[in-house]
């Protein structure tokens, strides 16, 4: 039988012994915005004004204990003390149970709940990002010809993300197009803050010569 875990960065609990006793993982909180009317009706919902009309959240909550009885007390207490120095403070990749595609990432706090001769416990919290972060990066590889083409570039969650633009080939010189903005790039790996893709379909506009990959991780919310 498989033993459920939880992996905080290359920490794998079951690997090291542990069993997961329980986890729970906050909602996600959107960070809303409203300023009342003053003789009005309602409010006005300002919660996106300043994002573009992307909506913002708050951290998330991560709690888990982990038990073990194995050995005695004077071995438990070593495996505690291992995890702490190891992993307290730490801001990490967690991968939680029943999800295999997809990860969290926050930072760590080990506590000792208690090493008594019979068992021990830990309890492990993390204030993470909101962002479910997709375990595989989306890649896309297009070709620039004289003639411009047009590239739809599928963002399948929930956050909005800048793509990183590689760019390379014999002498490449490539000009993109995005909403009304444009940028001429030669050989090199670049960020182009205005390149940002919402969720759904995203046209970008290229020509010229060389080749362009363009990687980005997509991310949910559950």
């Amino acid at each position: 039988m498989i033993k459920r875990k939880i992996t905080f960065g290359n920490y794998d609990t079951a690997a090291y012994g542990w069993t997961l006793a329980a986890w729970k993982l906050s909602d996600a909180q959107p960070k809303t915005y409203y300023e009342t009317k003053p003789g009005g009706d309602g409010s006005w919902d300002l919660s996106t004004a300043l994002t573009d009309g992307l909506m913002r959240y708050s951290d998330r909550a991560l709690t888990v204990t982990l038990e073990r009885s194995d050995g005695d007390r004077l071995s438990r207490e070593a495996k505690i003390r291992h995890m702490i120095n190891l992993l307290d403070g730490m801001r990490e990749d967690i991968e939680l149970p029943d999800d295999p595609y997809h990860h969290i990432n926050g930072r760590l706090h080990v506590v000792r709940e208690y090493n008594d001769m019979a068992h021990a416990a830990v309890t492990v919290t993390a204030t993470c990002k909101p962002w479910k972060y997709s375990n595989t990066e989306t890649v896309v590889t297009l070709n620039a010809t004289t003639e411009e083409q047009v590239a739809k570039l599928i963002n399948g969650g929930r956050l909005a993300v800048v793509p990183m633009l590689n760019v390379d080939g014999d002498d490449p010189s490539l000009l993109l197009g995005y909403g009304s903005s444009t940028i001429a790039l030669s050989t090199g790996s670049y960020k182009w803050p205005e390149l940002l893709l919402v969720p759904g379909s995203n046209d970008l506009t290229y020509s010229g010569s060389g080749s362009l990959t363009i990687t980005y991780r997509e991310a949910v919310l559950e």
